[in-house]
């Protein structure tokens, strides 16, 4: 498998010599779950097929090369800040996500598409052209011209064509996005915002209390009630 990967290469690169190809060759590993088994040779192309020389020992006389940019064809590649809704409500931003982290997805039931619950397989990093997405609602996505939103008409390319080799559904202005909308923004961590979250937690449950009695002997006697029955860790 020949590759042009030009514009990603590792500080560390391994040189080698494919067999029976005397010009060098960058030979390349990858921890996305569909390369672990292959093994990428990067070299110079100058278009999808090419002529061996003639000196070469391979029993062929060209090659084609199957890919040219990202061959982990990801279907989502946002910005880093981007946030994520996870499976217990909280958001985290795409790049502090970690395999095995439980976030909200979708999958369709007959007609219709529903949230459910979906865990992270793999995450890396890439770098590539960016284009800003502006909705209605002010909010702004920055993402990749290969990432897809989901639409009212199906999965959608952030940049695409009507006509050509870059024909493929793409967002276009009018384009309704489906999904659970803006994230509530959250509360400054202010002082006045902590003594308010310590009386919601205390007092919510009506645990805060002091109640008299007369006992027996008729003395007065004093209960102070005082108990977290609100989890929060």
């Amino acid at each position: 498998m020949f590759v042009r990967w030009d514009n990603l290469r590792r500080e560390a690169e391994e040189s080698a010599t494919l067999p029976g190809y005397g010009e060098p060759a960058i030979v390349r590993h990858f921890d996305a779950p569909e390369a672990l088994d292959v093994r990428f040779y990067e070299v110079r192309a100058k278009s999808a097929l090419n002529r061996v020389p003639e000196r070469s020992r391979m029993p062929f006389r060209w090659t084609i090369n199957p890919y040219r940019g990202c061959t982990h064809a990801c279907q989502a590649c946002a910005a880093g800040e981007t946030p994520i809704l996870l499976a217990d409500g909280r958001t985290k931003a795409l790049a502090d996500l970690s395999v095995g982290d439980r976030i909200v997805g979708t999958e369709r039931d007959g007609r219709y598409r529903r949230y459910v619950t979906t865990e992270v397989l793999a995450h890396w990093t890439s770098i590539k052209p960016a284009y800003r997405v502006t909705l209605e609602d002010g909010t702004e996505l920055v993402a990749s011209g290969d990432h897809r939103f989901l639409t009212q008409r199906g999965w959608k390319h952030v940049t695409g064509a009507e006509q050509g080799p870059d024909r493929r559904p793409h967002l276009i202005i009018g384009s309704e996005l489906l999904g659970t909308g803006r994230f509530a923004k959250s509360p400054e961590r202010s002082r006045d915002y902590c003594r308010g979250y310590l009386c919601g937690l205390i007092r919510r449950d009506g645990h805060l209390a002091s109640r008299s009695h007369v006992r027996q002997d008729s003395q007065a006697w004093t209960d102070h009630f005082f108990r977290l029955a609100v989890v929060d860790i």
